[in-house]
């Protein structure tokens, strides 16, 4: 009675360790997902940013504004686009799980780019 008493105890035990171990591994393949669709978020968003902007330099010329005028525009826009940018990273990295901070591929603007630049690499060279 008690050789099985133990058993049960010990298997419980065990159960509990392996349910652990699985929970942390999914947790981790979750995120790792999210940090791959946050990534092609972030670079999607701003490809069409930079398109809307090279619009708005061509209605600007088209509208027979002054080269230094649409310079200076430029400068501007860039300016703040570099302020999103840092705004958006610092917001992502001070959102992730504080358990899993090891796990960040990228914290700033840079890395980010070429964390999607190796993933679109790994997927062409799998296809």
């Amino acid at each position: 009675m008690l050789i099985n008493l133990l058993c049960v105890i010990g298997g419980m035990i065990i159960m509990w360790c392996l349910n652990y171990m699985m929970a942390i591994g999914y947790s981790v393949t979750v995120l790792n997902q999210t940090q791959q669709s946050c990534a092609a978020l972030f670079t999607t968003s701003e490809q069409g940013l930079q398109e809307t902007l090279a619009l708005k330099y061509l209605a600007m010329k088209e509208a027979h504004r002054t080269e230094q005028n649409i310079t200076t525009q430029k400068y501007i826009d860039q300016v703040n686009v570099k302020s999103i940018q840092t705004a958006i990273m610092r917001n992502y990295v001070n959102s992730f799980p504080p358990n899993y901070s090891h796990l960040i591929q990228y914290t700033n603007w840079e890395e980010l780019e070429s964390y999607v630049n190796n993933i679109v690499k790994n997927k062409k060279e799998k296809q």
